[in-house]
């Protein structure tokens, strides 16, 4: 009888794996959405994504894991796999039947040179659509936030506790829209801030340049009270080494529900640099020169190491104040259980994947800072150091 039940598993998992739609249900059934299978020149192409993890680390994982299940029934020898964002391309993995290690598992490769994975995407059309489209679902994430600050005497700090729920969702490839909403739960900063009043409202687009050049242009109301248009740039070199770039054009921007006010759009503030990665130590050492909102020009260093669930980091920076010409503190970045979420609804609700902190030794209200124009930017993962993906596939976490 074990003999049978085992022939008759075997039998139904060849069943399940073989074909192309079967192969694109199981990943569904795994929890990826966006997901499209293309069969081309000895080589199996996946393009997914999901949003259901909590870290970039889980979620490669479970691409590797599920996509090395069923790698034994495919036709092809090659196998590539884009992971995607809303349907834009951002990573690539590349692997072989044959290439495995001591137990088994597919010995991965990854970058973000994916010029052959484009062309079979762009030649295949609508001929495979994508199955469980995120086109038009709405993800609710709950942010906490938390701020601190040395103001007055009497005190050694004032606190503001926020909970800012949070709705996303993308209408078209590499598009999302935000709109986010600021509930105090404690505030000892001014009374203006004591009110419920909007947060993020953006709307952003990524595209890619020539050159394997990653971009992301985003316009609306941003944090650090401006609000405007943002562009990010970012270039891998190598495995290790990224540059980027960051530009903007912003006014001052107070929302609240009874009046809104805002300035000019006449500030521009703009910030360059590069990171490396140690892969030995899992640590990300970053260096950048900018012009910030007080229209200061500043120089900042920073080392971030990595954990499995969090990133702890140091920084020192520049600053235009004749008194105090240097700054420097630490930031941390945890991510939030869940880790995994079940994403099959519409409308789907969960806590933010990071919660984020920095602290400043010496609080300027605009020296030596710029705004973020998303709220999910932590020091853990952002657009800009995008080369740690490589350090997860090798580090098989």
């Amino acid at each position: 009888m074990k003999r049978l039940y085992f022939t008759t598993f075997c039998l139904f998992f060849f069943h399940i794996c073989t074909g192309q739609d079967e192969t694109v249900k199981f990943l569904i059934k795994q929890g990826f959405e966006n997901v499209k299978h293309v069969s081309a020149n000895g080589t199996e192409f996946f393009y997914l994504e999901s949003k259901a993890y909590s870290t970039a680390g889980r979620l490669l994982n479970s691409v590797c894991g599920n996509v090395d299940s069923v790698s034994r029934f495919f036709k092809g020898d090659r196998i590539n796999v884009t992971i995607t964002e809303n349907r834009f391309p951002v990573f690539n993995l590349q692997s072989s039947v044959y290439l495995r290690n001591e137990n088994g598992k597919l010995i991965w490769r990854s970058g973000f040179q994916m010029n052959e994975a484009l062309k079979v995407l762009r030649k295949d059309g609508k001929a495979n659509r994508y199955h469980n489209p995120g086109f038009g679902k709405v993800d609710i994430l709950l942010y906490p936030q938390v701020r601190f600050r040395n103001s007055i005497l009497t005190r050694i700090y004032l606190f503001q506790i926020n909970i800012n729920p949070t709705i996303e969702t993308s209408f078209w490839k590499g598009s999302r829209v935000t709109a986010q909403i600021i509930i105090p739960l404690l505030n000892e900063f001014s009374e203006e801030e004591s009110r419920i009043r909007p947060g993020f409202l953006t709307i952003s687009q990524d595209f890619r340049l020539p050159g394997n050049i990653f971009g992301r242009a985003t316009l609306g109301n941003f944090n650090q009270f401006r609000a405007g248009a943002d562009l990010k740039i970012f270039k891998p070199l190598g495995d290790r080494i990224g540059i980027y770039a960051q530009a903007g054009i912003t006014a001052m921007s107070i929302p609240l529900f009874d009046s809104w006010y805002y300035s000019d759009l006449n500030k521009f503030t703009w910030k360059a640099g590069a990171n490396y990665l140690l892969d030995r130590w899992d640590l990300i050492l970053n260096l950048s020169v900018g012009k910030y909102l007080a229209n200061d020009y500043s120089a900042r260093g920073e080392v971030a190491r990595y954990f499995k669930n969090g990133t702890v980091g140091f920084y020192v920076q520049s600053i235009q104040i004749d008194d105090y010409p240097l700054n420097g503190g630490f930031f941390f970045s945890v991510a939030l259980p869940p880790y995994v979420h079940k994403r099959k609804r519409g409308i789907r609700i969960s806590t933010a994947s990071h919660f984020n902190l920095e602290y400043l030794a010496r609080p300027y209200s605009n020296e030596g800072r710029i705004y973020q124009s998303s709220p999910d930017e932590s020091s853990s993962e952002n657009f800009f150091n995008r080369t740690r993906l490589n350090q997860i596939i090798r580090n098989g976490e």
